[in-house]
């Protein structure tokens, strides 16, 4: 082993030429001490100064960069510092084409000067690529982005409680669309409310306010949604912890009446009722109790349905029967012949109904006027039979003087 101390004061520093001299010694096992500190420079830009071709172990703190100065001080914290116009850190690997051997590079600011749009930043290039995948821009707040021990995400916070925890002052995650037809969401949300909000209109059709109770929107694995409760047993099931419950319409721009509640409750009976209320200030407008039984509030109108020809029975060509064909007719069917059978317990459709019956009451109506036709035929009979028997009776009454005077003169 060699070992040479160069540490006399007149000479501070070991000279290239000395120094390469002693590299080209033969290669045994060598020790070579400088306590003095050691400059290696040449005048030759296109070799290295220095080219180890073996393990080389440095046993300090090192900076590498033409800013580094012989008394650099180094924190506790840096092992290596990276000093010049340019730190970027390359990192190339020489692996061939069958083995994974894509560039890469730590880049540590932009050499364009600020006013030509270079930006402060810490970001992992893909030199192969040409690409930026991830960058941390000067002056990103404490906690920005970490990751912890199992796995999870903090964004502005160092504990994340999920696996994936944000924190901010109105934090928010924004999905923006990059096809031709630019647009997304923006999700909200602030410790008053969760807002879904299109992006740019900056619309909101969802909204949900802080201390919402639970399950106030749910939705079935069979896509069945539930208001007030998490297991739905129809397409819409709205639930109140009470025996009223009711859900309103609203057209805001009506000019009068705009709200209309649809109401289930209890109801007088105890047994549930169905009430339809437009809101203006009175009481429901129809009622529908369990047995079916129906409260309106006003008048009932149906589409005029009439199968059996309402007010033929005036054309003239209608087939009127007789007033005794269509009562034999009746008795023979049991019930009016256009009106048909109404069975007690069965369903039967309202306004055909209605429509049946008033062909039968016009039926009714023309066989009243034959009627009455017939009895002023039969009242102007009686009246002339009677001024005939009054003339009759008169005759009879004169002949009678006549034979009382004839009998007197006798």
């Amino acid at each position: 082993m060699i070992a040479t101390s160069f540490d006399h004061p007149s000479q501070p520093s070991l000279t290239a030429a000395a120094l390469l001299a002693f590299l080209a010694l033969p290669a045994i096992a060598q020790e070579q001490n400088f306590t003095a500190g050691v400059d290696i420079s040449d005048n030759s830009l296109s070799d290295a100064d220095l080219f180890v071709t073996d393990t080389s172990v440095l046993d300090g703190n090192a900076c590498i960069g033409n800013s580094c100065v012989e008394n650099e001080v180094f924190d506790l914290e840096s092992l290596a510092v990276f000093n010049d116009v340019t730190v970027s850190l390359e990192f190339k690997d020489s692996s061939g084409a069958t083995f994974p051997d894509r560039d890469w590079r730590l880049r540590v600011n932009d050499v364009a000067t600020l006013a030509t749009g270079g930006i402060e930043r810490f970001s992992i290039e893909d030199m192969s690529a040409g690409t930026i995948p991830f960058t941390l821009a000067g002056g990103a707040p404490e906690n920005a982005l970490w990751i912890d021990t199992d796995g999870s995400i903090g964004l502005g916070t160092s504990m994340p409680q999920g696996e994936l925890h944000v924190v901010a002052p109105q934090p928010s995650l924004l999905l923006e669309d990059s096809s031709p037809a630019p647009g997304g969401w923006r999700l909200n949300g602030t410790s008053a409310n969760f807002v879904v909000e299109q992006y740019p209109e900056n619309t909101t059709p969802f909204f949900i306010t802080k201390n919402a109770p639970h399950a106030s929107l749910a939705i079935s694995a069979d896509g069945d949604i539930g208001m007030g409760t998490s297991t739905p047993e129809a397409p819409l099931e709205i639930v109140d912890a009470s025996s009223f419950s009711f859900f309103r319409l609203t057209a805001a721009h009506a000019p009068v009446n705009r709200s209309v509640d649809v109401v289930f409750t209890q109801g007088p009976l105890g047994t549930g009722e169905f009430r339809y209320n437009i809101v203006d200030g009175d009481g429901p407008e129809m009622r529908l109790n369990a047995d079916g039984d129906m409260v309106l509030d006003g008048t009932l109108t149906t589409a005029g349905s009439c199968s059996v020809g309402c007010d033929a029975v005036f054309d003239p060509s209608y087939p009127l029967p007789s007033i005794e064909e269509h009562h034999e007719q009746t008795l023979a069917l049991g019930h009016l012949p256009n009106v048909g059978p109404t069975r007690d317990g069965e369903p039967w459709d309202v306004t055909d109904k209605m429509g049946r019956i008033l062909n039968e009451l016009e039926h009714a109506h023309l066989y009243i006027g034959q009627l009455d036709a017939r009895l002023k035929a039969e009242t102007s009979e009686k009246a002339a039979m009677a001024r005939q028997i009054d003339t009759q009776a008169a005759r009879i009454n004169a002949l009678m003087a006549r034979l009382d005077a004839l009998e007197a003169r006798n």
